[in-house]
């Protein structure tokens, strides 16, 4: 983790993937996380898709790292006490629960404010807490769906429901980009609150997000009578110059020389002065459009050099090209290796396994990884430090209050 948030006290409640991305960035950011679950079950992604071992899903440890476990059962009146005194150290308190649930369990913003008057609390789910669709519950895709990130779809002749071919399939954005607004809220809400001293209630719809982070296609398209019809368009696969191309070592570049003066550097470095003049100089950008003629000459000229050795043409003389990779070649990219985006974590039952740092770096520090917690791992740990003594929690814990 980082220290951008050391000092911040974090209280999570939920489960899944929105409000878990959600305190995962926190957390990686140096605030304090405390995971609170119910001690029956509780955050049941640690047994959903791949796992390394029971309990310990792939989507657990990426999602719940650098938190810390508490185990409170909030139905019952001992638990709420035991909340609220947890509450009161927090500095954020952030969910995933849908509808009146935190209601019910006396955790919504009216109750949690009275315990802590500043709290910045933040409600992440698939659709918000707010209009016809609030009550819904939500898996990732169906945010990405209402976030208009459905593709074509037509039903084939067994009466099955297929995407169109060539169309952009549902994916799974919601629960990152979600999570995403989220954090950048809660930190706009820690800066307001340090600023004038009041808390505030932050709503935020995965879905909202998927749809917010199209703006610039929303607009294109909700107003297509007011775009020039004349503007030039074309299908970014039919580029010869915002296009993928492999190298002499069968590995993969993504080409971008769009601009006149990277297209001239380009021919220039790489001995192709005959394509000068295969560019359109007169406008801002030219892609190559359905150029299938220079698409094949530019594939010729890079089986020449190894992919190594074209990222280095594009670093040493300001080109924009680069490696596109796939997961199982990130490993060896020296470039992600020097940015610290691959470290070992070693994980106290699981051992050592290769993991994703930061995208977030402060110069001085150094991004660290305390691996996700097994259920009510914390439990003790924190309450003690909130005054309970270990024969107290003996007692909550035969009544199944923790």
């Amino acid at each position: 983790m980082s220290g951008l948030l050391e000092g911040i006290r974090v209280v999570e409640t939920g489960v899944l993937l929105a409000v878990d991305n959600l305190g995962g960035l926190l957390g990686d950011a140096g605030a304090d996380v405390i995971k609170v679950e119910s001690p029956q079950i509780g955050d049941y992604l640690r047994n959903i898709g791949p796992a390394m071992a029971t309990d310990w899903s792939v989507a657990h440890l990426a999602s719940n790292r650098n938190k810390r476990s508490v185990t409170i059962d909030a139905r019952t009146p001992a638990g709420q006490g035991l909340f609220g005194r947890l509450v009161a150290t927090a500095d954020v308190f952030i969910t995933g629960n849908i509808g009146d649930t935190n209601r019910k369990l006396g955790l919504d913003y009216e109750a949690v404010r009275e315990i802590k008057p500043e709290i910045v609390y933040c409600q992440i789910t698939g659709y918000g807490s707010s209009g016809p669709y609030a009550t819904i519950p939500t898996h990732g895709w169906m945010m990405d769906a209402l976030g208009a990130g459905t593709p074509q779809m037509e039903l084939d002749d067994n009466g099955m429901v297929h995407p169109i071919p060539g169309s952009s399939p549902v994916g799974g954005s919601g629960v990152i980009l979600g999570p995403m607004y989220a954090a950048f809220a809660v930190a706009a809400g820690l800066s307001r609150r340090d600023r004038f001293g009041d808390g505030c209630y932050i709503d935020i719809s995965c879905a909202d997000s998927v749809l917010a982070s199209k703006l610039t296609s929303a607009i294109g398209t909700l107003n297509a009578d007011k775009v020039n019809p004349e503007a030039p368009m074309g299908d970014l696969t039919r580029s010869a110059k915002y296009q993928h191309y492999q190298t002499a070592d069968r590995k993969y570049i993504l080409f971008c020389c769009i601009e006149h003066k990277f297209w001239k550097k380009f021919c220039l470095v790489s001995d192709r002065e005959d394509l000068l003049g295969s560019h359109d100089s007169e406008q801002a950008v030219d892609f190559g459009f359905n150029d299938d003629v220079l698409r094949h000459e530019l594939q010729v000229t890079f089986h020449t050099k190894s992919q190594q050795e074209w990222v280095e043409i594009a670093a040493q003389h300001d080109i924009p090209m680069g490696p596109a990779l796939r997961f199982d070649e990130i490993a060896e990219d020296p470039h992600l290796m020097a940015r610290g985006m691959l470290l070992h974590e070693v994980h106290p039952t699981l051992g050592s396994f290769l993991t994703l740092g930061s995208p977030i770096r402060v110069p001085g520090e150094v991004f660290s990884v305390r691996s996700a917690p097994a259920l009510g791992e914390h439990t003790d740990e924190v309450l003690m430090s909130l005054g309970h003594t270990l024969s107290e929690l003996d007692q909550l814990r035969e009544e199944g209050v923790i």
